[in-house]
């Protein structure tokens, strides 16, 4: 696409495979601690997450954090590369420079990936995970 050539990195992934590729990049972001503590903390329910599905835990924001960790532990860059067949170091160098873009992260999610195939609205949700993760929800150069 027009768009797709002005880009500094293309991931042609494989149709679907998409938010395989999202959850790969969030996990990567969270485990070097590239997420915006500041924004997930006051804007994620994670001491509800914690009391409903970790009742026994600590209700502490890096209990959350370990939580989420192991929740996405499947989806490793290379899990992630067989699905959308693409090269993990691409994802991990995306996931990279998403981090580094914090709350200046822009998306938006074109409705072939979300509309085109079964389960597609899960790209959308996982897209915008990444927003969260970065604390670029309703920021100036993120999604404001």
């Amino acid at each position: 696409s027009n768009t797709a050539s002005m880009a500094d990195e293309w991931m042609p992934t494989y149709p679907g495979s998409e938010s395989a590729v999202y959850l790969a990049m969030a996990k990567i972001i969270l485990d070097e601690g590239m997420y915006d503590r500041h924004y997930m903390e006051n804007w994620v329910n994670w001491d509800d997450y914690l009391k409903n599905l970790h009742p026994d835990d600590p209700i502490e924001f890096d209990q959350f954090i370990k939580r989420l960790s192991e929740e996405w532990a499947e989806f490793t860059p290379e899990y992630a590369a067989k699905e959308a067949q693409i090269d993990a170091d691409q994802i991990i160098r995306v996931a990279r420079m998403v981090g580094k873009a914090g709350s200046k992260l822009s998306t938006h999610v074109w409705r072939g990936a979300s509309i085109g195939n079964l389960g597609g609205w899960q790209v959308s949700r996982t897209l915008h995970l990444l927003n969260v993760l970065t604390g670029s929800v309703g920021t100036e150069g993120g999604t404001s």
